[in-house]
């Protein structure tokens, strides 16, 4: 057997190799997202967590810490 003999069933076996990869991958990324699809969770407005920046109501906050963390958080911002 010759070289190019050789180096033509390598390719055919790299050709083949690499096929067989990809079409595993692609059919566990499409079994991944169907997965995903039927087990997320239904989403309502009570269950999302709050916005950014939307402070609940409470009457327990010290107004002194409240402006200390918010001077600590825009002394950090403008770093």
């Amino acid at each position: 057997m010759d070289i190019s003999a050789m180096l033509l069933e390598a390719f055919k076996l790299l050709i083949i190799g690499m096929g067989f990869v990809y079409l595993l991958l692609g059919i566990m990324v499409g079994a991944v997202n169907l997965l995903a699809r039927f087990a997320a969770e239904p989403t309502s407005a009570q269950s999302q967590p709050n916005a950014v920046g939307h402070v609940p109501h409470t009457a327990d906050l010290d107004p002194q810490l409240v402006a200390a963390i918010s001077t600590a958080v825009h002394q950090h911002r403008r770093q």
